[in-house]
C-alpha cells in the first residue's frame, strides 16, 4: 500500500512539474514551499490538489466555479504582459549602456549593430544602398518565414 501511494505520489508529481502544468501556472517555477502547505517537508496529493485549486480561484473573478472566455483571456493577457516587462526590462538592462533607465536613440542605434549591420544585410549587390528590388526580396522572404511557421503550428 505505500508502494502504492509513493508511485501515485510521484506520477501525481510529475504531472505538476510539467511543462504544460507550467504553462498554466504563469510559467512560474515551483518552489517546495510553494505546494508543502503544512510545511512538514513531505507534499500530498491533498496539497499538490489545493495548490491547482487556489490557481484556478485566482482565475475564476466571479467565483461561479468555472472560467469562461473572458476570465480565461484576462489569464493569458496577465501572462503576456509579465512575460513583455520581462522582457523589456531584459532589453532595457542590456542596452542602457549610460545606466540611465532610458534608452536614448544612439543605445538603440547599437542594438545589434545598428543600421550598418541592417544596411549589409538587405543591401545584396553591396553598392551601399538599398533598392526597391532588395528591399521587396527581404519583405517577400520574411513574408514566406511567417507563412511556414504559421503552417507548422
Amino acid at each position: 500500500m505505500k508502494n502504492i501511494m509513493i508511485c501515485t505520489l510521484a506520477a501525481t508529481t510529475a504531472l505538476a512539474f510539467s511543462p504544460a502544468m507550467a504553462k498554466n501556472y504563469h510559467s512560474k517555477n515551483f518552489e517546495f514551499s510553494d505546494l508543502d502547505n503544512n510545511s512538514d517537508s513531505q507534499i500530498t496529493i491533498t496539497e499538490i490538489e489545493m495548490h491547482m485549486a487556489a490557481q484556478f480561484a485566482k482565475s475564476d473573478s466571479n467565483n461561479d466555479g468555472s472560467l469562461s472566455l473572458e476570465e480565461l483571456m484576462a489569464k493569458i493577457e496577465t501572462r503576456r504582459a509579465k512575460k513583455a516587462e520581462k522582457r523589456v526590462k531584459r532589453m532595457l538592462n542590456k542596452l542602457d549602456s549610460d545606466d540611465s533607465g532610458t534608452l536614448e536613440f544612439s543605445e538603440m542605434q547599437n542594438r545589434r549593430g545598428g543600421v550598418t549591420r541592417m544596411l549589409r544585410h538587405l543591401d545584396k549587390n553591396e553598392d551601399g544602398v538599398i533598392s526597391q528590388t532588395e528591399f521587396d526580396n527581404r519583405t517577400k522572404k520574411l513574408r514566406n518565414r511567417k507563412t511556414c511557421k504559421n503552417e507548422a503550428s
